[in-house]
C-alpha cells in the first residue's frame, strides 16, 4: 500500500513539474494526417488518422479537409497522450474518422488545418483510389476438414470481398443451369475479428431471376474454416434459391454488410512505463463499423431444348410427381364430387400451372381452389400444390372423366418427363328432384328453365298516342331510318380501302382497347378497397386484362390463351425489347403477389396498375407499326 502511495504521489509530482515548467515542453508542433489503406473498394470503409504532437494542445482544435466523395461513418474518436522522458515532456491528440467512398476513381482528401499559438499548420492531401469490386482480396481458397462428393452439376462459384481479416462470400451450388432450374445461393460471413453484430444493409438485385428466401436464423451457427492457411469463423447470415426466368448470362448483383467489430486501438499505445502502467486491454479497444459486399456473381443460364418438348409443355422445371384422386366415385345428379390433383417434387412449386382439365359436358364445374405448401429444406425448395375440382353431374349413367397429364423439364436428365393420372369411371344414379333427360337429345344445362320463365306474357296496352301528326313522321324516327344505312355503308367504304381483315382487325383492337381501360378502372376501386381478398382479386384480374389485351392485339384465340405463348409473339414482332421486358415483369409482380399476396401493399399495387396502363396505351399508340 505505502507503495502504491508512493508511485502516486511521485507522478502527481511530474505532472506538477511538467505543467509548471514551460522550458520542458517541446518546441516543434508536428501535425499528419493519414489512413489506413490508399485502395478501398466502393463498398468498404476505411480510417482517417488526424495526429497533434506537441505542447500545449489543451486548445488545439484543427479544422476537416473538404470530404466531399466520402461519408463519414463514424467520429471522431478522439484519444490523448502524455509523455515524460529525459526531462522533456510531449503529449499528442490523435482523431479517427470511419469514411466510407461514395463513387469510384481517383478521389483525394484535402489538407487539414490547425492553428496553434497563431502558426497555421497544414497537412498533406491524400490520394485514395477507389474500386468497383474489393480493394484487397483474401488469400487462397476455402478449405474445410469435409469436401463434398463429386457431382456431376457445374462447380459452383466462390466470390469473396474486402479486407483479409474480414470478408463477405457468396456460394452458387452451380455456376450453369437451365431457365427455371433451382440455383442455390449461400452468403456466408468470415471473420478474424471480435464482430458484436451486424446487418444486412442492402440486398443484391436479381433481375430476371424468381426468388425464394430462406428463413434466417435469429442467431447464426459459428463454425471454425481454414482460409488461406489462416483460422476463420464463419456464419452463414443468408440463403435464396433463384429461378431464372430467361436464358443469357444473368447477373446477381452485390450483396452489403455492415458490422460492428471490436478493434485495438493503437493510437494509444507507447513505450512510455508509465502509460503501460495505467494502460489495460479494456481500454484499448474501439468499436467500429466495416462495410463488406460481395462482388457481382454471373451465371450461365441456358434455354431449355426444343427436342423432344411435349405439346401439353407449360415451363415446369425440376423433379415432380402427380397424383389425381375422386371422391366419392359413385354418386347421383346433382350430387358434388371433389377431384384433387397434386403436385409435388423440387422446383417452383409455387408457379406451377393449373392442370390442362376440361370437364365433360354432363358435368357442371368450378374453377378450381388452389393451395400451396412449401419446404426449405438444405437442398432447395420443395413442395406440394393442390387444385381442387368440385363436380356436378347432371345427368344419371355411366359418366367418364379424363386424366390429367403434366409434363416438365428435368435438368438432371436433361430430358422432358410426361406424367399422367386420373380417368375415372363414375356411376351416377339419378337424384331427387329433376326428371331424367337422355343425353342423346343434346340437350344442355343451359336448355334446362324453369317453366315459369319460359314464357313470356303480353302487357296490358296502357294509353296510347298518335305515331306521327298531319305534318309528317318525328325528326328522331327519320334518323333512325337513316343512320343504320349509314353505318353499313361507311362499314363497306372502310372494308374496301382498307381491306376486309384490316378493317376487321383494327375494330376488334379498338375494341379490346376500351375494354381494358374499363377493366382498369374496376382494378382502381378494388385497389382502394377493403376487402380481405382484395389482392388476390387485383392481381388476377390486372394479369387476366392485360393478358386479354395482348391476345387480341396479337390476334391469339382467347382459349387456350397462355401467358409464354404471348411473350413469345412480342419477342417476335418489331418491339422493343425494353419493352417486351417490362410486361414480363408485370405478369411475373401478377403471379408473385396471387402466390405471396403477404407482399402485396397499396403502393405496390398503384404502381403495377400504373405500370400496365402506361404499356396499354403505349402499345395503342403506335397502331400497327410494333405489333
Amino acid at each position: 500500500m505505502r507503495n502504491v502511495i508512493c508511485t502516486s504521489t511521485f507522478l502527481i509530482a511530474l505532472f506538477v513539474l511538467a505543467a509548471s515548467t514551460p522550458t520542458l515542453w517541446a518546441a516543434d508542433v508536428q501535425f499528419s494526417a493519414t489512413v489506413d489503406r490508399t485502395t478501398v473498394g466502393i463498398t468498404e470503409s476505411f480510417v482517417l488518422t488526424l495526429e497533434i504532437k506537441g505542447a500545449g494542445l489543451s486548445s488545439a482544435d484543427p479544422k476537416l479537409p473538404s470530404l466531399d466523395h466520402f461519408a463519414v461513418i463514424s467520429g471522431p474518436n478522439q484519444s490523448t497522450s502524455f509523455q515524460f522522458i529525459n526531462g522533456r515532456a510531449s503529449s499528442s491528440k490523435t482523431l479517427s474518422f470511419v469514411l466510407k467512398p461514395q463513387m469510384v476513381g481517383n478521389l483525394s482528401i484535402g489538407s487539414a488545418e490547425l492553428t496553434l499559438s497563431g502558426k497555421l499548420y497544414r497537412t498533406d492531401p491524400i490520394a485514395i483510389t477507389v474500386t468497383a469490386g474489393a480493394g484487397q482480396q483474401p488469400p487462397g481458397g476455402l478449405s474445410q476438414q469435409t469436401q463434398p462428393a463429386p457431382t456431376t452439376q457445374p462447380p459452383a462459384l466462390h466470390i469473396k470481398a474486402n479486407a483479409s481479416d474480414l470478408f463477405v462470400e457468396v456460394t452458387a451450388d452451380k455456376s450453369q443451369a437451365y431457365q427455371g432450374e433451382q440455383i442455390l445461393l449461400t452468403y456466408t460471413l468470415y471473420t478474424r475479428l471480435n464482430v458484436s453484430s451486424y446487418e444486412i444493409s442492402k440486398l443484391p438485385g436479381t433481375a430476371g431471376f424468381w426468388a425464394e428466401e430462406f428463413p434466417s436464423p435469429a442467431q447464426p451457427e459459428v463454425r471454425d474454416v481454414t482460409v488461406g492457411g489462416q483460422r476463420y469463423r464463419a456464419a452463414t447470415i443468408r440463403r435464396v434459391a433463384l429461378f431464372p426466368t430467361r436464358s443469357g448470362d444473368l447477373t446477381v448483383e452485390p450483396l452489403e454488410v455492415s458490422c460492428q467489430v471490436q478493434v485495438m486501438d493503437r493510437s494509444r499505445r507507447s513505450n512510455d512505463p508509465f502509460d503501460m502502467l495505467f494502460d489495460s486491454p479494456f481500454m484499448r479497444t474501439r468499436t467500429e463499423e466495416r462495410f463488406m459486399a460481395t462482388e457481382p456473381l454471373i451465371l450461365k443460364i441456358l434455354p431449355l431444348p426444343e427436342s423432344g418438348r411435349p405439346a401439353n409443355f407449360s415451363g415446369a422445371v425440376g423433379k415432380f410427381d402427380l397424383e389425381v384422386t375422386l371422391d366419392p366415385q359413385e354418386a347421383k345428379t346433382n350430387e358434388a364430387l371433389t377431384m384433387k390433383v397434386s403436385y409435388s417434387g423440387w422446383g417452383n412449386i409455387k408457379m406451377l400451372p393449373s392442370p390442362d382439365f376440361n370437364a365433360p359436358p354432363d358435368f357442371e364445374s368450378y374453377d378450381p381452389k388452389e393451395s400451396v405448401q412449401v419446404g426449405k429444406a438444405g437442398r432447395g425448395i420443395s413442395g406440394t400444390k393442390t387444385f381442387e375440382y368440385v363436380l356436378i353431374p347432371r345427368f344419371a349413367g355411366l359418366q367418364k372423366i379424363p386424366p390429367i397429364t403434366f409434363s416438365f423439364f428435368n435438368p438432371t436428365t436433361k430430358s422432358y418427363q410426361t406424367l399422367s393420372g386420373g380417368g375415372f369411371e363414375v356411376r351416377v344414379g339419378q337424384g331427387a328432384g329433376v326428371s331424367q333427360m337422355p343425353a342423346s337429345l343434346g340437350v344442355s344445362k343451359e336448355d334446362v328453365k324453369l317453366l315459369g320463365q319460359d314464357i313470356q306474357y303480353l302487357k296490358t296496352p296502357g294509353k296510347l298516342r298518335p305515331l306521327a301528326t298531319a305534318g309528317g313522321l318525328p325528326g328522331l324516327y327519320n334518323l333512325g331510318m337513316i343512320l343504320p344505312p349509314l353505318i353499313v355503308l361507311l362499314y363497306l367504304i372502310g372494308t374496301r380501302l382498307m381491306g376486309g381483315s384490316v378493317f376487321q382487325a383494327r375494330l376488334r383492337s379498338r375494341r379490346a382497347f376500351w375494354r381494358a381501360q374499363n377493366d382498369l378502372k374496376k382494378l382502381d376501386k378494388v385497389a382502394a378497397g377493403s376487402s380481405a381478398e382484395k389482392l388476390t382479386v387485383f392481381y388476377g384480374g390486372l394479369h387476366r386484362t392485360l393478358l386479354e389485351y395482348l391476345g387480341e392485339k396479337l390476334n391469339i384465340p382467347a382459349a387456350g390463351l397462355k401467358e409464354e405463348e404471348v411473350l413469345d409473339h412480342l419477342a417476335g414482332r418489331d418491339l422493343p425489347a425494353a419493352q417486351v421486358e417490362e410486361i414480363r415483369e408485370i405478369f411475373h409482380t401478377c403471379n408473385w403477389a396471387r402466390f405471396a399476396p403477404e407482399s402485396g401493399q397499396a403502393s405496390q399495387m398503384d404502381q403495377a396498375l400504373t405500370k400496365a396502363r402506361a404499356v396499354i396505351n403505349t402499345l395503342e399508340a403506335s397502331g400497327e407499326k410494333s405489333i
